[in-house]
């Protein structure tokens, strides 16, 4: 078991970097926007990507999924590989029929006739995105880390530098008088919004083109039968994306229109503040990239690693918690003054996180029995909650009720699938550390927040030893004897 483990953990650092490097390199591009565009426009980009993450969940069907378990059951993985990667082709030249159909009427109705353009670049990079994760499954599938992580970061390195072209250099261009000025005309007919899903739609494209040379479209290797059972297996785990991606974007939808006073800038402010939380989910999903394959190729064998697996994630996840909360004074310097206020939504953003990982570990139970419906009861349950707590705490709240609605959601996700797989599925979960490893961190949290320090060296000391104090109560729970005799009875 510990050489699995440590296989784990190699796998979970090597996507860990890439994932952490490449994100927190497009993370950085939010400092960037706040500069560069108006709150207004970067509102108008949040409300966007918001709709996008769900859209990219429903054209990707789940079968991302469905193909790691259909591949690692013994069928032939170039069919299992070809069979889903003709569905995503048609699908995703559909989506982009249907992107240049309806970008008008989707302008008319949110936008007041505006960001058309912006719109079917959206389309585009629904379609090109989803149509690629298969060849991504692959290359986890084969344990191919490196290269999948260099792709990663060559596709964001591609929309960082775009981003800088159209934002940045051109402009300098024009303020330089070193454009014509046709040019200069054709650049301003535009705006920000456009110029920022340019930028990420060639990024998307240059991914495609990289996989080109090696997708092969043999109609011979296609089976009707084997995608009706992709499907059939694939359809509950794409609710439990598409209601995962309502919960945590569906406030980015609809807070400009819940909120008083000038919605898509208070929604900018919240914006911002939510890209310093989502640390956590960069942590969640360089986890998830190597955990999933481990479990499918376990078949349920370990049930006491994967319950070793939730305490570490747990702990780690709640020092991510701490350094962020405890030391935002730092964090802030990439903010401009007009977004800071934002920062009380930053916690519960964090935890929400949290929250998403632990149901992600908690869900191998409905996968590994095929009980994928399961999920798909959970999502369904959670993202209604969340939607109806957006209504209820948006405008009552502000910016943080939109938060807190996206931690209700995942919390009652969290109980139903620990309550209902415990009934089909027991995994030995120590609920007694898991609980403690939280309580102190919150605790911890409370006790920084009720407690000032003027001189700043003492109260960086002082924040230091909290979050010390943590990584030792976790070595006391997990390694001291005296915890396991007398609070264990071990």
């Amino acid at each position: 078991m510990n050489k699995e483990l440590s296989k784990l953990a190699g796998e979970t650092v090597i996507y860990g970097v890439t994932t952490m490097t490449g994100r927190l390199l497009n993370w950085l591009l939010m400092p960037f926007y706040i500069r560069t565009v108006a709150p207004e426009e970067y509102g108008i980009v949040v409300n966007i990507y918001g709709a996008l993450t769900i859209l990219l969940v429903i054209f990707t069907y789940g079968l991302e999924t469905g193909f790691f378990r259909f591949a690692s059951k013994g069928n032939d993985s170039q069919k299992v590989y070809t069979t889903s990667l003709i569905s995503l082709l048609i699908t995703s030249v559909l989506l982009i029929i249907l992107s240049l159909i309806f970008s008008g009427p989707i302008s008319n109705l949110i936008y007041q006739g505006n960001f058309q353009i912006s719109i079917f670049l959206a389309g585009f990079i629904i379609a090109f995105d989803s149509f690629v994760s298969i060849p991504f499954a692959y290359l986890r599938l084969k344990n191919k880390a490196l290269k999948f992580g260099a792709i990663k970061l060559l596709s964001i390195g591609v929309n960082i530098f775009f981003n800088f072209f159209f934002l940045l250099f051109i402009p300098y261009l024009i303020n330089n008088n070193l454009l014509c000025y046709q040019l200069v005309e054709l650049y301003n007919s535009a705006n920000g919004v456009l110029y920022i899903l340019l930028s990420n739609a060639i990024s998307s494209l240059s991914v495609l083109i990289i996989f080109l040379p090696g997708l092969t479209f043999d109609f011979n290797y296609f089976d009707r039968l084997l995608l009706k059972d992709l499907l059939i297996y694939s359809w509950p785990v794409l609710l439990v994306g598409l209601t995962g991606m309502v919960i945590q974007n569906s406030e980015k939808i609809l807070m400009p229109f819940l909120i008083s006073g000038d919605g898509f800038k208070e929604l900018a402010v919240y914006g911002a503040n939510f890209k310093i939380g989502v640390i956590m989910s960069l942590f969640t999903q360089s986890f998830r990239f190597a955990f999933e394959p481990y479990f499918f190729k376990k078949q349920g064998k370990e049930l006491l690693s994967y319950a070793r697996i939730m305490e570490y994630y747990i702990f780690f996840g709640v020092l991510i918690f701490l350094g962020v909360t405890l030391f935002i004074d730092i964090i802030n310097y990439i903010l401009t003054d007009e977004y800071i206020r934002g920062n009380i939504v930053i916690p519960v953003v964090l935890l929400s996180h949290l929250m998403y990982g632990i149901y992600f570990n908690l869900s191998l139970w409905y996968k590994l029995t095929d009980k994928t419906i399961y999920g798909a009861y959970f999502g369904i349950i959670g993202s209604v909650i969340t939607i109806i707590l957006n209504f209820i705490f948006i405008p009552l709240f502000g910016m943080v009720g939109g938060a807190f609605a996206m931690m209700g959601g995942y919390l009652v996700m969290v109980v139903l699938s620990y309550y209902v797989g415990s009934k089909i599925f027991p995994v030995p979960y120590n609920l007694l550390k898991i609980f403690i490893t939280f309580f102190i961190a919150i605790l911890s949290y409370l006790f920084d927040q009720g407690i000032k320090i003027d001189d700043l060296f003492y109260q960086y000391v002082f924040k230091g030893f909290i979050f010390v104090f943590n990584i030792g109560v976790f070595i006391f729970l997990n390694f001291s004897k005296v915890f396991k005799k007398t609070i264990l009875n071990d």
